[in-house]
């Protein structure tokens, strides 16, 4: 199972190709790049006589390879995110804005020749399944931490509203308590101003006690009326 052919194009203008073994597949290929839309960027998979076709649009540049059915989609696309990443990093991308037919096959055949041979072969699979198996590695270290977050996210959500309570209790605590420290201040208040009214009365009392007892204010005595004797005759 190998990829058997693969093409670079400017819509209907085959840039450069190579093919493993005989086939129609270029073709095949020359019919079918009119019908791929290029405005924008795309992946697709087209069938044919128990081929699939597959291709990766870019910037209006069609890339294209086929391979047998069971070889399944990963290595292909694989493939062409690699012959793709390295005609545009050349100055090929450039000339391919105005490349006739077929121009660049001197100038990348033989890379995408490389890479066609590199991704069919199993040291290619190992490579992939190596990053593949990265990747899952980071998704499953990515998962745990948001499963960690959210669950922090719900025991911050119970201490917030823990907090809240404790805030509503303390200001009803705060109303409660100056509620009854002014009914002890006035209670207070009442209670000295019987005290100061009873002391000063107290103060007077004895003050009149004392000032009659020492005849400095004197008592008045009720006066005795005269006897009269009558005279005798």
């Amino acid at each position: 199972m190998t990829i058997v052919y693969s093409c670079i194009a400017r819509g209907s203008t085959m840039l450069c190709s190579h093919q493993i073994g005989a086939g129609t597949f270029e073709d095949v290929t020359l019919g079918m790049l009119g019908n791929i839309p290029t405005r924008n960027d795309t992946k697709v998979t087209y069938s044919s006589d128990n081929y699939l076709y597959h291709v990766l649009v870019e910037n209006g540049l069609i890339y294209l390879c086929v391979a047998k059915a069971d070889f399944g989609k990963q290595r292909p696309y694989g493939y062409l995110e690699e012959i793709k990443k390295q005609f545009q990093r050349s100055s090929l991308s450039s000339r391919a804005i105005t490349a006739m037919q077929f121009e660049l096959n001197r100038d990348f055949s033989q890379v995408m020749a490389q890479q066609m041979e590199k991704f069919s072969s199993g040291a290619a699979v190992d490579g992939m399944s190596a990053v593949q198996k990265q990747v899952d590695e980071v998704k499953n270290i990515m998962t745990e931490n948001i499963e960690k977050v959210l669950e922090r996210g719900e025991r911050l959500d119970d201490l917030v509203e823990k907090t809240e309570d404790l805030e509503h209790s303390s200001k009803m605590f705060q109303t409660t308590a100056r509620r009854v420290r002014k009914k002890y201040f006035w209670q207070n208040t009442k209670m000295t101003i019987c005290l100061v009214v009873t002391a000063i009365l107290a103060v007077l009392i004895i003050v009149l006690i004392i000032l009659f007892s020492t005849k400095v204010l004197p008592v008045k005595n009720d006066p005795t009326p005269a006897s009269t004797t009558p005279a005798s005759g």
